[in-house]
């Protein structure tokens, strides 16, 4: 895997990173401790997720690996301006192929090769039990994937995201908007919000 997450820098997002741990990977994994406890007393199976914005599909997998969801439904068009690439040189045909690669052993995920805006009405309102947004990161993305994909989680699901840092002022001040402040936030900048 090429993929950031398992494979971090020393400096990620201008933090040093302790050799003792990968914070960026532990935060993750606190997020999905807190979605099984959620989840765990609900009687009815089959949960669903979406998630807006997949890239390498790391975290597709993580979420794909916890057994939660018997589907989870991927939106990413691998294609566009993304800072990443830029920065680690990588094209879109390789992202593409490394979200295969981290994403093929699994049958329950469902890849949608567009933009959010056009398949969310694809999916019914109150269909999801969790919503996670890592798609464009300015401000008037993230608010209308907030505004196109909130109605679709039932209610007692979550919405959460990433990178709900300082360095992305956008994604905080829409996230702030729409939900006041999250209910949890995470070391790798992910976020969750009970509704």
């Amino acid at each position: 895997m090429i993929t950031q997450r398992f494979n971090i820098n020393r400096v990620w997002d201008g933090v040093e990173i302790s050799n003792k741990h990968n914070t960026m990977f532990m935060g993750f994994t606190n997020l999905l401790n807190d979605l099984v406890d959620h989840f765990k007393d609900q009687t009815d199976v089959g949960k669903k997720m979406i998630e807006v914005g997949a890239y390498m599909g790391e975290s597709t997998f993580l979420f794909a690996c916890s057994g939660l969801f018997s589907e989870i439904h991927t939106i990413d068009p691998h294609g566009g301006e993304e800072e990443f690439n830029d920065m680690f040189g990588y094209t879109w045909g390789e992202v593409k192929s490394e979200f295969e690669k981290n994403t093929r052993h699994f049958d329950n995920i469902i890849h949608w090769d567009k933009y959010s805006y056009e398949v969310d009405d694809k999916f019914s309102n109150r269909e999801f039990d969790f919503l996670y947004i890592d798609a464009e990161h300015t401000y008037e993305s993230v608010k209308k994937d907030l505004e196109l994909y909130t109605p679709k989680v039932k209610r007692g699901g979550i919405i959460g995201g990433h990178d709900y840092t300082d360095n992305w002022a956008g994604v905080r001040q829409a996230v702030d908007e729409a939900f006041g402040s999250p209910d949890i936030k995470y070391d790798d900048g992910s976020w969750i919000k009970y509704i």
